[in-house]
């Protein structure tokens, strides 16, 4: 017989189960104590250790500091370039970018890599090229400036280069892509600009002041210069120009020049009194550069009107809450800036001025009168009013407004005074064509300055006549017709053109026969650099024209026509008060109001 032994359960805990009892574990047992500790843990689950977490967040740290640096490298690796890129155009086709390690020969923009590996553009002058440049070259500089600083922005945007251009930006607005050319210069990226740019080709105004050993004076931080080399024959466009030049550095803190070396008509100092000279050294001129406007050393010229006085310009300075003429008195104020600075005459006219001021005033306002100037603007300028663009004004227009200002004076008047009196009111007159003074509508006028008149070749003929001179002597009178032309001006003093010549195939034209680009740079070189007799003429022309300016500028009302610019001159010499109200300065050229530089 086989004993066997029952288990029995125990109060203190379950005993070992079959595989059986595995499958609902815990099922018959009754819960352990409440006194004692459960052996299972809170929820069923392991609590995790601290180790595990703390490397986490390492992992996930070093995984996002290698992303940062990733990025950094791969976008300053997208906009690395070559070291210098010379931005070229040829024959008015499409502008391209083509990569070198050689600077351009020819003054350009260029595109270079700074120190960081990031695209930046620049303009490179050489330091062999003759300072001032051709104004054509300066706007052509401009020009592709504004092309490349388009391209440069698209390549660091990932755009492609004919992506539609940005928006008109405002006057001061800086490109963030351009590099000053003394940074340019200061970082190897350009040549340093050696003694010769800071001493030569400054022009007389500047040059005469800063070339006699005046070493220890430092260059400019800021500067402006205004170059006073034109194509246009006229000398109003340019006047105009460097004031509004020298009202604009004044605004900016700029040190403000003046270049006269391709002058056509001269010297500054012929005319004018040196302007207020800075305390500075002009900068090189491999720095005087015509654009972006944020440049340090800017240089204006006609050439580069539409980018310093244009749309940007107007945008900036007119008065955007006001209408009409109301909207251009910050403008105006520049102009006037530049003019009572810089328009004092020199020399014998200057000391005829002072004469002629105190004549008038002797004889005029000393017993109660007034003086009214009339500008009659004749030549190749004609009226901005549709029915006279292909004419001239009728003279009537401008002696009835003047007869109208004398007969207003005359009722504001306590004592009643005669017009036109010997001892009274006046209308001074000034035009550029010789038959004005002697045409009827113009009887009782008298010219605003004597010293030096322009005649007809009728007037010489007459004179010729009267001091017994022959047919033969008249044939050689060459006067002044109809007034200022731009062709009769180049060709003052000019040597008689060869005569017309049969001109062989250029397949067999002889090697020593002068080529065309050597007339046209003869053409050039006297329009620019006239001989002694040439520039003499000139100068009357221009001594004459500002002489005409200082007396009817200095008069009680003055007449004239807005498309010419003397009247536009004119009225910033009255002052902004009287052309405002209408009271001293009157247009008889249709209803448009004053307006500065008109490009």
């Amino acid at each position: 017989m086989t004993l066997r032994r029952t288990p029995t359960r125990s109060t203190f805990g379950p005993t070992p189960l079959s595989k059986q009892h595995l499958r609902v574990p815990f099922a018959d047992s009754p819960l352990p104590s409440p006194s004692l500790p459960s052996i299972v843990p809170c929820h069923g689950k392991q609590l995790p250790s601290k180790w595990p977490r703390r490397a986490w967040r390492l992992l996930c740290w070093t995984i996002g500091v290698v992303l940062i640096i990733w990025f950094v490298l791969s976008w300053q690796g997208s906009e690395r370039l070559p070291h210098a890129v010379n931005y070229l155009s040829h024959d008015g086709g499409p502008l391209e970018i083509v990569g070198s390690d050689d600077l351009p020969e020819a003054p350009s923009p260029v595109m270079v890599t700074d120190q960081r590996g990031r695209s930046r553009w620049t303009i490179s002058i050489p330091r062999h090229i003759e300072f001032p440049l051709p104004p054509s070259s300066y706007a052509r500089i401009c020009s592709q400036a504004m092309e490349l600083s388009h391209n440069v922005e698209n390549i660091k945007n990932n755009k492609p280069a004919s992506a539609h251009r940005a928006a008109h930006h405002g006057y001061y607005w800086k490109d963030k892509n351009f590099m000053d050319v003394s940074d340019a210069e200061n970082n190897g990226l350009l040549p340093t600009s050696g003694g010769r740019d800071t001493r030569e080709g400054l022009g007389v105004v500047g040059g005469e002041i800063y070339t006699d050993g005046v070493k220890e004076v430092p260059v400019c931080e800021k500067s402006l210069t205004y170059v006073m080399q034109t194509e246009d024959a006229g000398m109003g466009a340019t006047i105009m120009g460097v004031w509004m030049s020298y009202g604009l550095a004044q605004y900016e803190g700029r040190a403000f020049f003046v270049d006269d070396t391709n002058w056509a008509y001269g010297k500054y100092t012929t005319y004018f009194k040196l302007p207020p000279m800075p305390s500075c050294r002009p900068p090189p001129s491999s720095q005087r550069i015509p654009c972006p406007h944020q440049a340090r050393h800017l240089l204006i010229s006609s050439a580069t009107t539409t980018w310093s006085f244009g749309h940007a310009f107007n945008d900036k300075f007119e008065d955007a809450h006001k209408m009409g003429i109301h909207r251009q008195k910050n403008i105006f104020n520049l102009l006037r800036t530049g003019y009572e600075a810089l328009f004092h005459l020199t020399g014998d006219d200057a000391k005829y001025l002072s004469q002629r001021l105190h004549e008038l005033n002797t004889s005029i306002r000393a017993k109660g009168g007034i003086e009214v100037g009339i500008h009659v603007r004749h030549g190749d300028r004609h009226p901005m009013e549709f029915q006279y663009q292909k004419s001239y004004l009728p003279l009537e227009l401008y002696i009835d407004t003047a007869y109208d200002i004398l007969t207003s004076f005359r009722r504001s008047n306590i004592k009643p005074t005669p017009f036109l009196g010997p001892d009274r009111s006046r209308i001074l007159l000034a035009s550029d064509d010789p038959d004005v003074y002697s045409a009827g509508e113009m009887v009782d006028t008298e010219k605003a300055q004597s010293m030096i008149s322009l005649v007809s070749k009728s007037a010489l003929d007459a004179a010729t006549a009267a001091q017994g001179g022959s047919k033969n002597m008249m044939d050689g009178n060459i006067g002044w017709e109809g007034g200022f032309f731009r062709d009769m001006f180049w060709s003052l003093g000019a040597p008689p053109p060869p005569p017309a010549a049969w001109s062989p195939p250029a397949s067999r034209r002889e090697p020593h026969l002068r080529p065309r680009s050597v007339e046209l740079a003869d053409m050039v070189t006297f329009r620019f650099h006239p001989p002694p007799d040439a520039l003499q003429l000139r100068e009357l022309i221009g001594r004459a024209y500002l002489l005409d300016l200082a007396v009817l500028g200095q008069s009680d009302a003055v007449v004239c026509g807005v498309s010419s610019v003397a009247c536009r001159l004119l009225a910033v010499m009255v002052g902004w008060e009287g052309v405002v109200s209408g009271s001293k300065w009157k247009n008889v050229d249709g209803t448009w109001g004053w307006k500065g530089i008109i490009w």
